[in-house]
């Protein structure tokens, strides 16, 4: 079930981050189906809520922090990948996408914006981690 989950989760992902890096809008149904792969994923349901709500604090403590807002498409994106993955995984997926899209702005010569597409750079990132952790765990040999 795991691999079909993960299966699921990138090809939504893929979606996102093309409408994302068109339109600049994640639809409404990458976080739904996201949450749904969650529940489907065989594992408990409450330590994912308990995740759930730790990202979702953090977030908002951030922005009032750093004094900026999370626009709301990237907001349920990532409660929602939390959900479906757990914190350990979402945070290297976000490493991931950080280190792209840095490296990305190096390549074009551009500088660092914070405002990115992030479902673009969120897809790539969770395939390359879902990849892994299947490979780690035998689920692909």
């Amino acid at each position: 079930m795991e691999l079909f989950c993960t299966l699921i989760n990138a090809g939504i992902l893929a979606y996102g981050g093309v409408m994302d890096y068109k339109k600049r809008e994640i639809p409404d149904l990458v976080p739904v189906v996201l949450m749904l792969t969650g529940f489907l994923n065989g594992t408990l349901i409450l330590p994912r809520m308990i995740c759930l709500l730790i990202t979702a604090v953090a977030l908002l403590i951030t922005a009032k922090l750093s004094k900026s807002s999370l626009p709301g498409g990237d907001f349920k994106l990532i409660c929602a990948l939390t959900f479906s993955c757990g914190l350990c995984s979402m945070a290297a997926i976000l490493l991931l996408t950080g280190l792209g899209a840095i490296l990305l702005s190096l390549i074009r010569k551009q500088p660092f914006k914070r405002n990115i597409p992030l479902c673009t750079y969120v897809a790539p990132a969770f395939m390359i981690t879902g990849a892994a952790q299947l490979i780690l765990q035998g689920g692909l040999l």
